[in-house]
């Protein structure tokens, strides 16, 4: 029993010494590797423990993280047309989607380039396109959409803008590092060497 006047005495719960020096532990770990590793805007790690500077490194996690394949300069060129073609697009992007004016070109480079197909091809496809353009500009997108037409004709229409004149030559001499022996099938790489050594292009 308690006697009268006395107050009851109550005892104030006290944390556990070893949770509290636990969590002071942990709390001074987080300081110090605040203090240890420092995060910069740019994206870099320093560390005083290190004697360079690591750059920081986004791990994708688990099977999220991936290798993207290398491409090669030359074999992005089979996925997209050559550089300067994109000044030709009016031209090329409508030659795609007509196989008439496409089969038109094949039949006039194979009559050659003396041939009244060829001058009425040129003639008609500057009328269209090329309105008020010098002949260089018309040489020019040809020889830079020879890989729109059916590979069988491209040594063809090479061989009928070579003979032309000089625009034609000027053409090739400029643009043919973009077409290449990679766009002329096995069976036409001979003859096509044999044009570009005859007319000196890219000597």
């Amino acid at each position: 029993m308690n006697p009268v006047g006395i107050a009851p005495i109550y005892t104030a719960p006290i944390a556990s010494p070893a949770v509290h020096q636990s969590a002071c532990r942990q709390h001074d770990h987080f300081n110090a590797d605040l203090q240890t590793v420092t995060l910069r805007a740019a994206g870099k790690l320093s560390s005083p423990f290190c004697a360079s500077t690591v750059r920081a490194v986004r791990i994708l996690s688990g099977d999220a993280q991936r290798h993207f394949p290398l491409t090669s300069v030359k074999n992005l060129r089979a996925f997209s047309a050559p550089g300067p073609a994109a000044d030709f697009a009016f031209f090329r992007q409508p030659l795609k989607q007509n196989m008439a004016l496409i089969g038109r070109w094949a039949s006039a480079a194979k009559a050659g380039s003396q041939s009244e197909a060829w001058a009425q091809f040129v003639n008609d496809i500057t009328e269209r396109f090329f309105k008020g353009s010098r002949k260089q500009r018309v040489m020019d997108a040809l020889i830079l959409s020879i890989d729109i037409l059916p590979p069988s004709h491209r040594a063809d229409a090479l061989a009928c803008l070579l003979a032309d004149g000089e625009e034609g030559m000027a053409a090739a001499e400029e643009f043919w590092e973009y077409i290449g022996l990679d766009r002329i099938p096995d069976a036409d790489k001979d003859r096509v060497r044999g044009l570009i050594h005859q007319y000196g292009i890219g000597a």
